[in-house]
């Protein structure tokens, strides 16, 4: 009897340890390097002057939704930020090109379109904010 209940003890100290490192990787960014640029064409949607935030989703994801208003609301209060979502079901080609393995998966584009950061799973506004923050500047400050 007492094995049992050691041994129900462990799988529920096991489960646990992985839930707890699983919930601490959601909305991580990561900073990410990528040979080429993600031209406007590539992504079907205007970049950002200053940074994008590029948000791949899929019509059965349950945190696609509020993750898409977090980043818009995140890329309204900066100038020259945009917002784009892309569904990844409809871009396969462009989801296995970046890797895109769940959604929402969101990547951030610098001014060039270079990919400098990804957040796999729903970013906290903290979190979206430290990755606009990353974001390397051009240097300029031009008004569109």
């Amino acid at each position: 009897m007492l094995e049992r209940i050691l041994i129900i003890v462990a799988v529920l100290a096991v489960a646990s340890a992985g839930y707890w490192w699983w919930q601490r990787r959601q909305g991580r960014v990561r900073e990410m390097h990528r040979d080429g640029a993600l031209s406007s064409e590539t992504l079907g949607a205007k970049r950002g002057y200053g940074a994008t935030f590029v948000q791949f989703s899929t019509p059965m994801c349950a945190k696609c939704p509020g993750t898409a208003r977090l980043l818009g609301e995140v890329a309204d209060s900066h100038r020259n930020v945009a917002h784009i979502e892309i569904d990844a079901s409809e871009r396969l080609d462009l989801a296995r090109e970046l890797s895109i393995m769940r959604t929402p998966t969101t990547l951030v584009l610098d001014s060039d379109g270079m990919v400098v950061a990804r957040m796999d799973g729903p970013p906290t506004r903290e979190q979206a904010e430290a990755a606009l923050a990353a974001v390397p500047s051009a240097g300029t400050d031009y008004s569109i």
